[in-house]
């Protein structure tokens, strides 16, 4: 077994990894901190795609921008009332909460027990960079999975503006396509991640993807599967730009820091997590924010800092510990910090935003808020794929359930691995307790180990309740 990062470092795109970890680098890996458990129900025996059984609220900052914007998703808001048949809940946050001050707000403002769990918003929107609500608050929503959680994470007050209208204005089309394109896509530049990646997750997802369609299981108007040679960015521009929606599935590396070291923390948010084509090409944010690309889409952007960057990677005090037990050398600890915040603050990546604004652009896109590895649809100790949980994912949205819906259908298999995961530290601590000694089952540890934390950190950005294409009638 294993382990492959997808980062490229800016500028000459070679990989920060070089070297693949191996399962004997997770032997003495910490065990994670447990994963949030709401305290609030929701009402689970319901429909789950239907807002008015499951409801949808409004999170802004309580400051004066959050009132402005607010106002400026408005028509967004009246959208989903009328969906609900009732008014939207709007909850103004404080800037800056902790996990603690997080998990007081949402008990007692959001899904306090004096109110009915019919009345609890499953679908939540949040409105704001981290500055604005901080990824604590997040973390604490997104729980175990069930909440499902999207995030407007603009800067500027016109692309809020610029979304909504998009937004609202395709779900008012009546003439709106009830079928949608799968495209999956490898950015394949040759390097051994990518080419792993192909074989063990886009060839796999594409194959069962097309299999299900013949059987009349993934409505999608076609799917097309390809590798993009490296620096191909016109098929990438021309698949992507076409009028009919798709749902875009991409696997490449994302771009992390050069070999000198980001020069500004400015320069480091609009260039961290671009998409690595191969031969020196780059899909900047630039690139996707005026235009046609992927009108009315979703695309599930599969590289590292695809969604953003954390403040601290979940992974960086196994990789130090790695370094102190010379099973990791310095150099590689070196080149992947190149990739930490310069002001040691978490920052959404500047391509979905630019992609999320554009008004000729994507509904949503699912990425990683942290490194991406190959194992999070492979696993790798005994060579069989997990794409299913991916095809899972790729087809609710192709039959139009909302973007959200999608995120829980991998968020939970992450819940899994961690029930699992617990176990095994268990049951080395009672060894230890008896004096007994146990076998380690070191790769089967690792794999658990590498998918709680993977498939933890994707992340939605955009409105959790939109849709891909109408759902046909029942």
């Amino acid at each position: 077994m294993t382990l492959q990062l997808l980062l490229a470092r800016a500028g000459d795109g070679q990989p920060v990894l070089e070297t693949p970890l191996t399962a004997e680098s997770l032997r003495g890996a910490p065990l994670p901190a447990p994963l949030p458990k709401p305290t609030h129900l929701y009402n689970m025996s319901a429909e789950p795609d239907s807002l008015r059984e499951q409801r949808w609220a409004l999170v802004v900052p309580d400051t004066r921008r959050g009132r402005c914007l607010e106002r400026i998703l408005s028509p967004l808001c009246e959208r989903r009332a009328e969906e609900q048949g009732r008014k939207v809940d709007v909850y103004p946050a404080p800037p800056g909460m902790d996990m603690s001050k997080a998990r007081e707000f949402v008990d007692e403002k959001m899904y306090p027990t004096s109110r009915s769990s019919r009345e609890h918003a499953r679908y939540v929107l949040l409105a704001g960079t981290p500055e604005d609500l901080s990824m604590e608050l997040q973390e604490e929503l997104t729980g175990d999975g069930s909440c499902l959680v999207g995030r407007l994470p603009f800067e500027r007050e016109e692309d809020y503006a610029a979304y909504v209208a998009k937004v609202v204005a395709r779900e008012q089309d009546a003439t709106r396509p009830r079928k949608a394109r799968a495209l999956l896509l490898t950015a394949q530049d040759r390097s051994p991640q990518i080419l792993s990646g192909h074989q063990f997750v886009t060839a796999p997802a594409a194959r069962r993807c097309s299999a299900a369609r013949s059987q009349g299981f993934f409505p999608a108007s076609s799917v097309v599967a390809e590798e993009l040679s490296a620096g191909s960015k016109g098929r990438l521009m021309e698949l992507a730009g076409a009028r009919e929606p798709a749902l875009l599935f991409t696997l490449s590396h994302g771009v992390g820091g050069p070999l000198s070291g980001w020069a500004s923390a400015e320069e480091q948010r609009r260039e961290q997590g671009n998409m690595w084509l191969g031969n020196r090409t780059v899909l900047t944010a630039e690139e996707v924010r005026q235009g046609a690309f992927l009108p009315g889409g979703i695309w599930f952007y599969f590289a590292c800092f695809g969604a953003g960057t954390p403040a601290r990677s979940v992974y960086q005090p196994w990789m130090e510990q790695l370094v102190r037990s010379g099973l990791m050398p310095k150099r590689e600890l070196e080149s992947i910090e190149r990739s930490r915040p310069l002001e040691a603050r978490p920052f959404i990546a500047a391509l979905p935003q630019a992609a999320l604004a554009n008004p000729d652009g994507p509904l949503a896109v699912i990425g990683h808020l942290d490194h991406a590895w190959i194992c999070a649809f492979h696993d790798p100790r005994n060579g069989q794929s997990h794409v299913n949980r991916l095809e899972e994912a790729l087809a609710s949205l192709v039959e139009g359930y909302r973007a959200g819906l999608a995120l829980q259908s991998l968020s939970r298999f992450a819940a899994k691995a961690d029930r699992e995961l617990r176990k095994h530290y268990q049951a080395d601590a009672q060894a230890e307790a008896s004096g007994q000694s146990q076998a380690p089952q070191v790769e089967e540890r690792a794999y658990l180990w590498m998918e709680r934390h993977d498939v933890t950190h994707y992340t939605l950005l955009g409105d959790p309740a939109v849709r891909l294409v109408d759902r046909p009638s029942r």
